[in-house]
C-alpha cells in the first residue's frame, strides 16, 4: 500500500520580482514617477510559497544563477520552509527576473521577463527527482522547455502520478503536447485555451470540454472578473469571483492554483477546491505582496463563507 500523499513538488520558475507602482496613470514615451520594491516570484516559486503558507509540505525544483539575486532567493526559500535540495545552479545565466509596472489601481500595465535561465531546465533534471518513486503530487509551469514538459507528462502518464500544470501564457501554452493525457489538473485562461486549441471563438464551456477531450482529467479555466470554469467528469461548472478591492493583482493566479491544489489534496471536489482558489486570489489582490503573508486555510474558508460567488452547473459531456 502506498503511503498517504502529504506534500507537493513544484517544478518551474523562480525569479526576482521588481514592482514599479505608478503614482499617476502611466504616460507612454515619457518618465513616470513610481515607487519600487523587490520581492521573490516565479510561478512555481509563488505556488510553492502559497502551498507552504496553507500548511502543506512543499519542495521546489528550479534553477538559480550564481549571483546575489540567486543567493537571496535561496535564503528566502529556506526561511519559508520550502524544500530546496533539488535546486540547480547555472554557470552561464543570471537568476531570472520579472519586472511588473503597475497602474495606480494595482492593475498590470506591462511586464518584462528575463527568463533565459529556464532553457537549462532540461529533461535530464527530472532524473534527479526520481519521479518513478514519487508519491507526492507534482505541479509544473510552462516556463519549462517544451521537451522537458513533454517528458514530465510522459512520466506522469507512465507512473500514474498526479500532475498539475499551469500554461503561464499564450506563447508558453504551445509547449504542451497535443495529447494531454497524464495531466491531472490543467490551469489556464481563456486566451491560452483558445490559442492551444486553435479555436479563437470557443466559449469557455466549449474550450474546457475540448481540453478534457484532449486528455486533461480536470480543467480550471480562468475568466478574469467573470470568475472561472471548472470541468471534470461530473460536468462543467461556472464559478463566480470572490469580491475584492484590488491593491495589486500580481500573484493572484498563483494563489488560485495553490489553494485549489491544497483543497484537492485535502479531499475536496474540484468545484469546492476551485471556489477556495477564488478566495485565495481575492485575498492576494487585496495585499501589496505577491503572496499574502497571513494566508491560511482557515482564512480561505472564512473568506469563502462571507463572499462566495455562485456556481452554475452544466451537464457532463
Amino acid at each position: 500500500m502506498k503511503p498517504e500523499i502529504s506534500s507537493i513538488t513544484c517544478i518551474g520558475g523562480a525569479a526576482v520580482d521588481r514592482k514599479y507602482h505608478a503614482l499617476d496613470s502611466i504616460q507612454p514615451g515619457t518618465s513616470n514617477p513610481v515607487r519600487s520594491e523587490r520581492s521573490f516570484g516565479g510561478v512555481a516559486r509563488n505556488v510553492a510559497e502559497n502551498i507552504a503558507r496553507l500548511g502543506v509540505s512543499v519542495s521546489l525544483v528550479s534553477i538559480l544563477g550564481k549571483d546575489e539575486n540567486g543567493r537571496a532567493l535561496l535564503d528566502d526559500l529556506k526561511r519559508l520552509g520550502i524544500g530546496t535540495r533539488l535546486l540547480a545552479a547555472s554557470d552561464t545565466h543570471a537568476t531570472a527576473e520579472y519586472v511588473a509596472v503597475l497602474q495606480p489601481d494595482g492593475e498590470l500595465a506591462f511586464g518584462l521577463a528575463d527568463m533565459a535561465i529556464f532553457d537549462e531546465l532540461a529533461p535530464a533534471l527530472l532524473k534527479k527527482i526520481n519521479l518513478e518513486s514519487q508519491n507526492d503530487w507534482l505541479f509544473a509551469d510552462c516556463n519549462l522547455p517544451s521537451e522537458t514538459m513533454h517528458a514530465l507528462i510522459d512520466i506522469a502518464r507512465q507512473w500514474s502520478l498526479t500532475l498539475a500544470v499551469d500554461a503561464v501564457s499564450t506563447p508558453k501554452a504551445a509547449r504542451l503536447p497535443r495529447d494531454l493525457t497524464g495531466i491531472g489538473v490543467l490551469f489556464l485562461n481563456l486566451d491560452e485555451a483558445r490559442s492551444y486549441l486553435g479555436e479563437i471563438e470557443a466559449t469557455p464551456d466549449e474550450a474546457a470540454t475540448r481540453l478534457r477531450t484532449c486528455g486533461a482529467e480536470r480543467v480550471v479555466l480562468t475568466l478574469g472578473e467573470n470568475g472561472l470554469v471548472a470541468a471534470d467528469r461530473s460536468g462543467v461548472h461556472q464559478i463566480g469571483v470572490v469580491g475584492a478591492k484590488i491593491v495589486d493583482a500580481t500573484g493572484a493566479g498563483d494563489a488560485l492554483i495553490a489553494a485549489t491544489l491544497v483543497s484537492l489534496l485535502k479531499g475536496h471536489a474540484l468545484t469546492e477546491a476551485a471556489r477556495l482558489g477564488t478566495a485565495a486570489a481575492a485575498l492576494t489582490v487585496e495585499s501589496t505582496a505577491s503572496v499574502r503573508p497571513d494566508l491560511s486555510f482557515a482564512l480561505l474558508e472564512a473568506t469563502l463563507s462571507l463572499r462566495a460567488g455562485p456556481i452554475l452547473e452544466r451537464e457532463p459531456t
